[in-house]
């Protein structure tokens, strides 16, 4: 049961890098948008990514894992600064990742099975977040 224990928060705090990365993306695109209909999406996926990462820290808290200290080990990104479809682009492998992350991360067997439902939750509003970068990415392509 302790190796589930650790496997789960382990689990937890490398999708709060996911969702950590995918936010500071989608805010810093932010910086290079004329379009304010666009930087409101951009800006409500970067929170959404945020309410996810506040959910999983609550969960390490709950199991009795240490939020502060992994709070030491974040890097922080650096703000990119390049054009709109460099970012959207950027944003789009960052979703990307996370999503993959997700989906690996719930098919493991070796994790507690009550995080499981918050982290299904989670995968599929990432999985939202990445059809609509694909979207907004193709209109502005055609």
């Amino acid at each position: 049961m302790d190796d589930f224990k650790a496997n789960t928060l382990n689990v937890l705090k490398e999708l709060i890098k996911s969702c950590h990365d995918a936010e500071n993306l989608l805010r810093n695109a932010c910086s290079t948008l004329d379009d304010m209909s666009l930087n409101k999406i951009f800006l409500y996926y970067a929170e959404l990514n945020k309410t996810y990462m506040n959910k999983l820290e609550s969960e390490i808290v709950r199991l009795g894992g240490n939020v502060e200290e992994f709070y030491q080990e974040r890097t922080s990104q650096n703000s990119d600064k390049t054009n709109y479809l460099d970012n959207l682009k950027i944003c789009q492998n960052g979703v990307n990742n996370a999503v993959n992350n997700y989906k690996e991360i719930s098919l493991r067997e070796d994790i507690l099975w009550e995080v499981v439902p918050v982290i299904a939750k989670q995968y599929f509003g990432e999985m939202e977040v990445q059809e609509s970068l694909k979207n907004i990415n193709t209109q502005l392509i055609s």
